[in-house]
């Protein structure tokens, strides 16, 4: 069976036709969030691919490897958790990611039925490998904004997903808000 490759745009508008989109018929598109966030994601995949596709791994797979750096010993519904996966899904990836010898999964002591997830020496190589190709990565993407648009994107992204992180934490309700 043959498969489509996805097709993206070889360049960005020039300025001209940025300016014609005020006239263009699907202006209206264009200013939609969820458009523009689809879009984005396009394009943050299309930069995953090009500095990384030769590695055989996919950006989902690139998450966990990450966690499993940054936190070891994280039980897979945690996992699960933090990266927003279903629990069947992050199974197949770390299933995945165990048969070519980068996870391992170890019973867990804080759960007689949670299994554990660490990075096996190729996993830890592999992550040596492509920590630099992450840093590209993120430059990349954030490249036409400036250090203050930078931050402001990064909060502002942050704050729309209600993630707690550097850039944004969220306001936790009052007790007289949540009665």
């Amino acid at each position: 069976m043959h498969r489509r490759r996805r097709a993206f745009p070889a360049r960005a508008p020039s300025p001209g036709e940025r300016l014609s989109m005020d006239r263009h018929p699907l202006t209206a598109l264009y200013d939609m969030p969820a458009h523009l966030i689809r879009r984005a994601h396009q394009h943050v995949t299309q930069v995953f691919e090009h500095e990384m596709g030769y590695l055989g791994i996919t950006a989902s797979q690139l998450g966990v490897l990450i966690a499993a750096h940054l936190q070891p010993g994280l039980q897979q519904r945690e996992l699960a958790g933090t990266l927003y996966f279903d629990e069947a899904t992050l199974g197949g990836m770390v299933g995945r990611l165990e048969a070519q010898g980068y996870i391992e999964r170890r019973s867990s002591s804080r759960s007689t039925r949670g299994r554990e997830i660490y990075l096996t020496p190729e996993g830890q190589r592999l992550y040596a490998r492509i920590e630099p190709h992450v840093r590209n990565i993120q430059r990349e993407l954030l490249s036409r904004l400036s250090g203050e648009e930078r931050k402001q994107f990064l909060h502002l992204l942050s704050k729309v997903i209600a993630a707690d992180n550097s850039h944004h934490q969220p306001r936790k309700p009052s007790t007289k808000e949540t009665r």
